[in-house]
């Protein structure tokens, strides 16, 4: 290992006490604003980046420093809102990179700086190459597309509301789109499209016990099926769009393992809302009422609009991306916030004790919103709308 190597090692994390001290620096003097510690956990990323121009000049290594620069610049782009954070959905597809950089981390070998510094800025280029090509980019909707060679078919559902009085709804979408809103048609349960491909299995079952209906709406993939990412035409999409009867209470259970979601559950009757998402953008606006919601993220964007009317308890378990909650200015609301490495955006009206967030006006015995968040990579933000 020559001196120069040694040298970045060496800098690294005095160069990372030097630029912490300088914010902290700035902020006490009142030439930066907002919260340091916020910007920290937004930064943070930039820290894995370092890590790994460290691994590259001291180790001379391909595949390390292409992982921790490459995720670490994922993350912080994503932070900062450059990307958005459908991107990680092209990332689970952008894999045989890394079989890349093994080979010329073979053929290379690690003798020399300047060609695995060629190796790393080689794959990395694949990686933007990749993102910019599927819509991972701030502004391009990442939807599925149809895999080659196959023809997309369009599948409808009805169900009709009969004597019902309420209905357990559990949908469980493997790849696409899932769009979901209300039907006010009152002689109608449930009706919709569902596009999809031949190596798609789409399973509907149908119950009526009582005055209770239970319905279930799954998706299988045959294993092998090659699923691509990239902006195209909306009839050769792969999505589900689905509307739900107003007229009775619905417990409402829900699943999409890759894709986007756009719930629009505002003119629903809700008895309990659940809400389990693997890799993609998820927005979803909640209906006035008393009931229980819970949202599992994976990987991700989570976008929820809650109502100005009701007595609602929200738990929301985010994984790693951003969790953006509009709260109605005037409904009052208290903010249980638990998180890794994650920042954080409340209204400054709200009083803080320690990890608690409340309203001025909250009150438990009138409308209001109980709401839980747990974050353990990304950002958090609360709004007011």
């Amino acid at each position: 290992m020559d001196k120069n190597n040694r040298s970045f090692g060496n800098l690294l994390f005095p160069l990372i006490l030097i630029a912490a001290g300088i914010v902290f620096l700035l902020q006490n003097l009142g030439l930066l604003a907002g919260d340091v510690w916020d910007m920290f956990f937004r930064l943070w990323p930039i820290l894995i980046i370092l890590l790994g121009f460290n691994d590259l000049f001291r180790n001379r290594g391909i595949v390390g420093p292409t992982i921790s620069i490459g995720f670490g610049s994922v993350f912080l782009l994503s932070n900062l809102g450059i990307l958005n954070w459908g991107a990680w959905m092209t990332i689970m597809r952008l894999w045989p990179i890394l079989i890349i950089a093994i080979g010329l981390e073979i053929f290379i070998g690690r003798k020399n700086i300047w060609l695995s510094t060629i190796g790393v800025g080689f794959t990395l280029f694949l990686l933007v190459a990749g993102l910019w090509y599927t819509g991972g980019v701030l502004g391009v909707d990442s939807v599925v597309k149809t895999p080659a060679g196959m023809q997309v078919t369009s599948e409808r559902i009805e169900q009709d509301l009969d004597d019902a009085k309420s209905a357990y709804v559990n949908i469980e979408s493997s790849v696409g789109e899932l769009v979901i809103d209300s039907l006010s048609d009152d002689d109608i349960f449930i009706e919709g499209d569902i596009y999809s491909v031949e190596q798609e299995t789409i399973t509907e079952s149908y119950k009526l016990s009582g005055d209770k209906i239970t319905y279930y709406l799954e998706s299988e993939w045959y294993s092998g099926s090659n699923i691509n990412f990239s902006d195209i035409n909306n009839k050769e999409r792969l999505s589900w769009e689905i509307s739900l009867t107003e007229e009775i209470p619905l417990f409402l259970d829900l699943s999409l393992s890759v894709g986007e979601s756009d719930l629009d559950l505002s003119n629903l009757q809700i008895s309990e809302f659940n809400l389990d998402m693997g890799v993609g953008q998820t927005t979803i606006t909640l209906p006035n009422g008393q009931y229980q919601a819970q949202i599992d993220g994976g990987v991700g964007q989570t976008i929820v609009h809650l109502p100005d009317e009701g007595e609602i308890e929200l738990n929301v378990d985010g994984g790693v991306g951003e969790v953006r909650i509009y709260i109605p200015e005037d409904m009052p609301a208290k903010i249980y916030v638990d998180r890794g490495l994650a920042g954080l955006d409340v209204p400054t009206l709200y009083n803080k004790d320690g990890d608690i967030y409340t309203s001025s006006n909250f009150s438990e015995t009138k409308d209001h919103i109980i709401l839980y968040i747990s974050q353990g990579i990304g950002n958090i933000s609360i709004r007011q709308e």
